[in-house]
Order: structure tokens, then sequence, then C-alpha cells
């Protein structure tokens, strides 16, 4: 039992979801504020997985526990007001296939999702991500690039404040 939990009040999904990502609560309100959040979470992802129709399924991961305010301060891009969109250009897709699932593809020409944490740095996973397919795709060797990199050199893409 955790300190002033009852054991019949603990769901064990949630207490194996807090042994797999580390988590930790420092008052029992607040375990029981993140285990509800993560019930409500996770009856949500069952409805998703019974549908028929989706060609996807869902599951929890770190930020299963969190409110829809704490998952929005990872979103949102700061781009300034000066920097213009780019020409869209298209292309002939005559010869495109209608879908590649590039998980199976052999060789792997993609990695599996990379956690950006609290670093609202999607602008880079982004980059490294699609350099990462794009050189697989190219060479057959699929690298692992460092986002973290991106966001410690650039000066103007605002680090992890959301930039573009």
């Amino acid at each position: 039992m955790i300190k002033g939990i009852a054991a019949a009040s603990m769901n064990p999904e949630f207490l194996q979801h807090i042994a797999e990502h580390g988590l930790q609560f420092a008052t029992t309100e607040e375990f029981e504020f993140r285990q509800a959040r993560f019930m409500e979470a996770d009856a949500d992802y069952k409805l998703i997985n019974q549908d028929k129709n989706n060609t996807f399924t869902v599951g929890h991961n770190f930020m299963s526990t969190w409110t829809n305010e704490e998952y929005k301060q990872l979103l949102g891009a700061n781009i300034p007001k000066d920097v213009q969109e780019a020409e869209v250009t298209e292309l002939n897709n005559l010869s495109i296939p209608t879908s590649i699932d590039w998980r199976t593809h052999n060789p792997a020409v993609v990695n599996p999702v990379k956690n950006q944490a609290q670093c609202g740095s999607c602008w880079a996973f982004s980059a490294t991500c699609a350099n990462e397919g794009h050189h697989a795709i190219q060479s057959g060797t699929l690298l692992s690039l460092s986002e973290q990199q991106l966001v410690d050199c650039d000066t103007q893409c605002q680090g992890c404040n959301g930039g573009w």
C-alpha cells in the first residue's frame, strides 16, 4: 500500500504505468487526481481502439496522466511574423503508391517515436525525423540524429519555446 492510499483504490494498470514511466506524486491528492486522469484517458483509448473504422490503435504514454492544459504547454509554434511561408510545389503523383507503411518497410526507414518531454521543440524533432527517413530511403541505413544539437546550436528557432 502507498502511504495514505487504500489498496482497494489503486488501479493495477495505473500502478504499472507509474512504474513504467518512473512517476512520483508528492501527495495522496495528487496520486488520486493523476489516477483519475489516467482512467479517463484509458476509457477514451478503449473506445477509440474498439472502433472498427480506425486503421490505428492508441495507447498510454508518459502524458497519460496530464491535463489538457499541461499538454498544451508543449504546443504552439512561436513563429516571427516576418517569416514567410514557402511556396507550394505540386509534384507529379502518377507513380506514387496510395499507401506505404514506413514502419514495416525493409529496411526500416523510421525510428521509434522519440520523447521531447517538456521541451516545446517539435520543430527539431520533425526536422531530424524527415532527414533520418530521407537518408534511410536513399542509403538503406537508418540513423538517429540529435534534436538536442539543433535546439542547442540554432539561435533563431526559439529553442524549447515553440520554434519553427
